[in-house]
This record gives C-alpha cells, structure tokens and sequence, in this order.
C-alpha cells in the first residue's frame, strides 16, 4: 500500500513538474527576439536594433521616420502590456477586459473625457508631427501583426485578448494622463472644501499656511514690490495671491455637503488597485516631485556644463520609463521615453541636455454648477445654458454594456455624476453623501494640445533658440525644464499652459453660475519664468516656487517646502569644480532637512528622561538628521512624525479628513512648526477627553504610539531597528498586482533610506506608512563636455516580461544609486551586446 502511496505521489509530482515546464516553454515563447532578422512593412531601409550589455536598445536608421519605427517596434517588444493597459485607462476601456470591477473607474475616466481630449488634441495636431507619430505606431503596429496567442506578452494569455492596431489617438491619449498624474490642483481644492466645513476658515488657514514669502525661488529676477512684507521659517506669512479676494460661500445658497474627498476617494479606489493609484496617488498623499539642477562650465572640472535630473512619480512594474539611443541620419536621441510615445522625454542629442521637475501649476478648477429641474441646463449669469450631452457606451468582459450620459458645461464635464454613480454602487452601510454638480476644468482638456509636437521639436533642437521655440506649442503639465548646451550655455523656462482667472485664486469650488472665477486666458510665453546664463552659473529646481511673491501672475500654490531645493544649494555651495561623480553623490542624498527643522522642536516638548521612551530619545539627540537605511533614529522620527497629526488635530477634523491631510506633509509641517513653538492649546487640547491635553502631552503621546508601531514590526530591541526594516521601495505589477497568487511573480520590493524630504527621496504611502509608492523612477547625470561622461539608471529594468533577466535586474543598482553608461559610440555599444536585431522592409 505504501509503495502504490509513494508511486502516485511520485506521479503527481512529476506531472507538476511537466506542467509546470509545460508552462514556462509556452510563456518564454513570448519572450522577444533580439538577434537574427524580421522582415517588417513600413520601413523605407533596413533599421538596427542593438541592446547594449545594459539591455538598452540603440536604434539605428538612415532617416528619422524609420528610427521613430524601430522605437516603436522596440516598445512593443519589451512594454506591449503597458502600453496596452496605459491606453485602456486612457480611453476608460478597462472593462472590456478586466471585468465589471473596472466599471466605476471606466465611468470616471470616460466622464473626465481622456479619450475625448486625445482625438480633439489629434484633430488639430500638424501633419508634420502626424508624420512622426504615424512612423512610430507603424513601428508598434509591425510587432502586433507578427504576434499571437503565446508570442504576445503572458499578461494578454491570462486575459486571453489581443491587442488591437495602435493609432496615433492612442499616443496622445496616454500623454494626457501623464498630465493628470502630475496634476492634482483638483484635490486640494476638495481637501479646502472639507476642512472649512469643518472647522471654519481661520483655522483651515493654520492647517495650510502657504509657502513662505520669503522662501526660495527658482528665478528671482522680479523687483519687490514696494512695502512687500516678508516670511519666516517654515510658516511664512504672506503670499503672492493674498491681493486676491478670499473665496466667500454665497450665504444665500445651502451649504455644500461635506466630505468630497472622502467621495472622490472611494468612488476611485474600487477596481484595478495600479489605476486607483493613477486617478488618486496624488490626491492622497504629497508625494509627486523630482529634482534637476545645471551648472555651467566654470563650475566643472570639463569645462563644460553638467545637467542632473531625477524625476518622482509613482513605482510601477514595469516602469513609468525605457531607456533607449534613437539615431536616424542627423538625428540623435538618448535618455528616458515613454512606452508608447515616439520621443525622448527626458535625456540629450548631440547639441542639447535637458531635464524636467513638475511646476505645480494650478492648471485645474472645479465650479459648482446649478442646474435647472430637468438636468440638462446650467445657469450662467442669470442665463441658462444648454449642457452638452455625450453618450458613452462601456462594454464589460461577461456583462452587458453600459449606457452612460456625460453632462459637459461651459466649464467641463460633470465629474460628480462619475462620483455620485460610483458611490451609490458600493456595497457599504453608509456610503458619502452625494456630491452636488462640479464640473471640472483642466488645461489638458483644451481642443488645442501640441504637447506631443512640442516633445518632438525638443528632440531635433540644437540651441537654446530652437529648445525654446520648440517649447511654446507646449501644453500640460506644465514642467521646469532646465537646460545645457555644448557651446557652454545653461538655461531654465517653466512652459505651459497656465490660466488667468478673472478673480479668485482656484484654492476651492468656485461658483460657475456668477462669471467671477471664469479663465480669461494663459500666461503668455514670454512672461513665464525663466532664466539663461544666469550670473552665479547654477539653476536649481526641486518643485519649489517659480518666481518670487512679486511675480505678476498666479502660477499656483500649492508647492511643498523647499528643503530639496536647500540640500542641494547647501552641497553646492561646499565645493566648487564639479564632476559626475560629485552629482551622482548628490542624487544619493539622504540628509532630511525635515528632521532638521522639526526635531528640536519635538524633543523640546518630549520631557521623557527616566521613562521607557527615553532610549528612542537618547538614539535621536544623537541623531545627525541622515535618514541612511541602518539608521535607528530615522525609523523612530519617521513613526513619531507619522502620528502626530492625529494626534493634535483627530479630534477637530474627525479620523476620515485626519486620513487625508496628515499626508499633506508640507503643510502638517507648516502647521507643526507653528503650533509647537506657540504653544497652542486650543489645538493641543482633546475636546473628545474631560482634561485639558497640552501639547507637550500630544508629542508624547505621539511618540509612544509611533514606537508601538516599531516594536510589533522591529521587536523591542532598538539596536536592531534598521529604517530599511520597515521602509521598502514597492513596485507592484500594471494590472495584476491584486492577484494574490501572482504577485510574488510579477511585483517587487526592496529596502530603502531617506524620507520625503531628502534629495534622494523616500516618501511613505498615505494608507501604509511605511512602505515607499513613489520613487525616483529615473535617473540622469549629462556631460556635454566631448568626454560625454553621461549616466542614467531606471529603477527597475528594461523588460516588461517577468521571466526576462532585464525585468528587475537594475534595481539593486537604483536602489544603490549606481548607473549605466548613456552609450552613443557605435563601437562601444557593440561591446558586449547582448543583441542584434535587423528590420528589414
């Protein structure tokens, strides 16, 4: 009997074996070629495709159209699965494939009209920029027609679809949600609006100060006005739009309900958790940002300048990013593209550098609206206006489609019908309350966006005429753009377009139906901020203030505290005559300017000498504010600074709007900052307990509960606590992370340092504290001396195929701040090459 138990046991472990083989030659199948020869429609010449001993593929061809091609039949070898899932979310088509649980964030996406925008944008888009783009999707399009069933990537095998033909719609689609991953104006607006529901407008103003008047900017060129009152510390006072009229409800209208964040929220968060982080990341959480500064050549070593850039945007498998060289007669591209867009976004040519960190533009409004009993007008100064009325039909994988009716007014679509459908259709026992009708409106939604034309004209510019010229047909989001040269030139313009309001400052829902917050226009071209050569031969950008509070025209208001800008100025200032090797130490940074300003603060009021807290105090008094992975000091800030906020202000905002501003960590900040050294009781205080709390009782308090969170994760012994114990970089799967069963196949994670303070920068997430969801994604350090000692690194690899060595394998080095070589001599990309491919008509 035993000896039968034992053979069928022996069977069934080796039919396992069978399968699972079975199934490993099925899905490297669709691993893609990178040697030998394809003969592919479209191409007016044969084009190279050679990945270097890196993997990074260098594309060479004899015209530009054709090497456009090979970028494009490149992406679609290594990123077809994102590209066919980016364009999905962009034309709300997720439920085609995924299912009914994609329905409520297809409404939203269908209501905000991201497809809609994309075929206007390309309706109006110049035929010579339609001839490039065309070139690149014909590229796309030749890996599709060659590719089925088991030779496409396994993603499309386990929702057993293919893809269709990709257009040019598609490309430019994709670029609009780039822009509403950078643009979040909406929720603060929203977050405004609870917050002075709930406890008035004076003390939403303590909770979010503005950057302070007397804060660094970016260019500081304009004159003071005359009697302008400065700032100080972290909470300056005044502000360049505190000439505005302040936002005043009409008293005769009934109070809007509150809790629109919490609405937005969960409306969005049901179905494919990756798209939920895109539509909600950074209404969640302040943590979209980057870094880029340039010097000239009398600041290096070369001669010559020096351009560094790392952009912040969520963590994805595969990344947001593709390193690639893109060469075609005189045209010559390397650094970070796209997938699924035919151009370099960030990275060089052999005359130009250049890098991008995301202005902050307030390019988003949201206007309440009233509407007539039958829904379908909208008053406007006494007038009702007929709303446009689009039909818009979701199909669902296993379901019938559904009929939706987008409401569109003068100022944009009805967002809160997505909302208020969304909503209705959770399966909670209390569900928010429904929103009353907002229309939203948002420069990327214009008929006219040449932001892809721009990119394009970018790529071939050879100085800093034609960057700039190339520059003005730029749209959303708006970007400080720095800039290098190899005749020695550095420069900085912050393109885009950015609306004049009639009044108001776009901090809250505006009322549409009175005119007063309608857009008048854009910021001209000329007046946006810029400099060239400047006189102390550095620009410097980190997400911090354009131009000074005299500046003439709002911009925005919502940029975080400067303490990027102020690290790297103050490693700057410590030496002179620059190299890579100096920039690369820059990037990897890790000194929290943060801790610096807030922790005095907090061990002023902490009083624990003699109580069990006292080591954790003894560890941070001995701290020197580098949040370096091993560091002890920098898990114990980071858990003290992460309860603080419910701590002073739960009982005042409630735990649901506690959620969502104590994640806004500039201005938690700000208001720390003040409400420690003032003393504050009346926030200090608990109304929910019969005794007076002070706040020294609150940082106590927070402190506790901060190092209650450690010792379940870290045990009790704090020498042992390590930052990267508990603080881990997460990189989930594009659309099957959820599936528990595959993660641990398709998503990654890997231990890390700093904070969302530092140059090197390590934000948690808003809903687990201490994992790390958006990252510095990318890399790039340019030489434009001849030496062209240039380096860039992707966080995580070149492939999109998860049984690819290239899938994951920078990671460690990213996570390292290690880099790979921007190769553009033939010669030594051939070296090692780990492959070469031929495309032939």
């Amino acid at each position: 009997m035993r000896s039968a138990l034992l053979k069928a046991l022996a069977a069934i472990v080796v039919l396992a074996v069978l399968v699972f083989a079975g199934g490993l030659h099925y899905l490297r199948r669709s691993l893609p070629q990178v040697d030998g020869t394809i003969t592919v429609h479209g191409l007016s010449a044969p084009v190279d495709i050679v990945r270097d001993a890196d993997a990074v593929p260098h594309i060479f061809a004899s015209n530009k159209a054709d090497a456009l091609f090979g970028l494009g039949y490149a992406h679609a070898q290594d990123r077809l699965w994102q590209m066919e899932l980016q364009r999905r979310i962009g034309h709300g088509r997720l439920s085609e494939v995924l299912g009914a649980a994609a329905l409520p964030q297809d409404r939203f996406l269908r209501t905000v009209g991201f497809g809609r925008a994309a075929r206007t944008a390309w309706a109006t888009t110049p035929e010579w920029a339609k001839r490039q783009i065309d070139a690149y999707v014909a590229g796309v399009n030749a890996f599709i027609a060659t590719h089925h069933g088991a030779q496409l990537p396994p993603e499309f095998t386990l929702l057993r679809f293919e893809p269709e033909p990709w257009t040019g719609v598609d490309v430019v689609v994709w670029v609009k949600m780039m822009a509403w991953d950078l643009s979040a104006n909406y929720s603060f607006e929203l977050l405004r609006h609870d917050i002075e529901k709930k406890v008035g407008a004076e003390r939403l103003a303590q909770l979010m100060p503005p950057y302070a008047a007397d804060g660094p900017s970016i260019v500081d060129r304009w004159p003071v006005a005359s009697g302008e009152p400065g700032g100080s510390g972290a909470q300056g006072s005044q502000h360049a739009s505190a000439h505005l009229p302040a936002y005043q409800p009409r008293l005769t209208d009934p109070p809007g309900p509150p809790g629109y964040t919490e609405a937005f929220s969960r409306a969005l968060s049901s179905g494919d958790p990756s798209v939920a982080e895109l539509l909600l990341g950074n209404s969640r959480a302040e943590a979209i940002g980057s870094n880029n500064w340039v010097v000239d050549g009398t600041m290096t070593a070369t001669g010559k300048p020096i351009l560094a850039n790392d952009p912040h945007l969520s963590a994805r498998l595969p990344s947001t990013w593709y390193l690639a060289h893109v060469t075609g007669g005189d045209f010559e591209i390397i650094g970070a593209t796209l997938p699924g867009a035919p151009a370099v976004a960030l990275g060089r040519n052999r005359f130009i550098a250049w890098g991008a960190t995301n202005v902050a533009a307030d390019v988003e409004d949201l206007y309440r609206e009233h509407l007539d009993p039958t829904g379908q007008r909208a008053e406007f100064q006494g007038a009702m206006e007929p709303l446009a009325m689009i039909p818009e039909t979701i199909h669902i994988k296993g379901a019938d489609p559904v009929q939706l009716t987008v409401r569109v007014s003068r100022h944009g679509p009805l967002v809160s019908d997505a909302i208020n459908a969304n909503n209705a259709k959770l399966k909670e026992p209390a569900t928010p309350e429904a929103v009353e009708p907002l229309a939203f409106r948002w420069a990327a939604l214009e008929p006219v966006d040449m932001t892809v034309a721009s990119f394009l004209k970018l790529n071939d510019a050879r100085n800093w005429t034609e960057f700039t010229a190339a520059l003005r047909d730029f749209g959303t989001p708006s970007q400080n753009f720095i800039y290098a040269d190899v005749d020695g030139h550095i420069g900085y313009y912050a393109p885009g377009r950015i609306p004049i309001r009639a009044s108001g400052d776009g901090t809250r829902p505006a009322d549409g139906w009175t005119g007063a917050a309608e857009w008048t226009g854009w910021v001209p071209f000329d007046e946006l901020p810029h400099l060239y050569d400047p006189s102390d031969h550095v620009i410097i950008t980190a997400n911090h203030r354009p131009e000074p509070p005299s500046y003439p025209h709002l911009l925005g208001l919502e940029w975080p505290e400067p303490y990027r800008a102020r690290r790297v100025a103050d490693m700057m200032r410590a030496r002179s005559k620059f190299t890579v090797a100096d920039f690369a130490r820059m990037q990897a940074d890790t000194v929290s300017l943060h801790a610096k300003t807030l922790l005095p603060l907090l061990l002023g009021h902490a009083h624990v000498d003699g109580t069990p807290d006292a080591r954790a105090i003894e560890l941070l008094r001995a701290w020197n504010g580098d949040a370096t992975a091993d560091s002890a000091a920098a898990a114990i800030f980071s858990a003290w600074f992460q309860h603080l906020t419910p701590a002073i202000v739960g009982d005042d905002l409630g735990p649901a709007l506690t959620d969502r501003y104590k994640d806004r960590y500039s201005y938690v900040t700000r208001f720390l900052v003040h409400t420690l050294t003032t003393n504050d009781a009346v926030w200090c205080d608990d109304t929910r307990t019969p005794q007076k709390e002070t706040c020294d009782d609150d940082v106590r308090s927070a402190l506790r509960s901060g190092l209650a969170d450690l010792a379940a994760q870290l045990g009790t012994d704090m020498t042992r606590w390590r930052w990267d114990s508990i603080h881990r970089a997460v990189f989930p799967h594009q659309g099957l992370d959820s599936v528990a069963a595959l993660r641990p196949l398709l998503s990654r994670s890997i231990p890390n340092g700093g904070d969302w303070s530092t140059v090197d920068v390590g934000p948690v997430a808003s809903d687990r504290p201490y994992e790390q969801h958006n990252v510095p994604g990318y890399r790039e350090i340019i030489d434009l001396s001849p030496a062209n000692d240039s380096r860039f690194i992707d966080a995580v690899g070149e492939s999109g195929h998860f049984l690819s060595p290239h899938y994951d394998d920078f990671q460690r080095d990213w996570q390292a701040v290690r880099y790979r070589r921007m190769r553009m001599d033939r010669a030594e990309i051939e070296k090692g090459a780990l492959g070469r491919l031929r495309l032939t008509p």
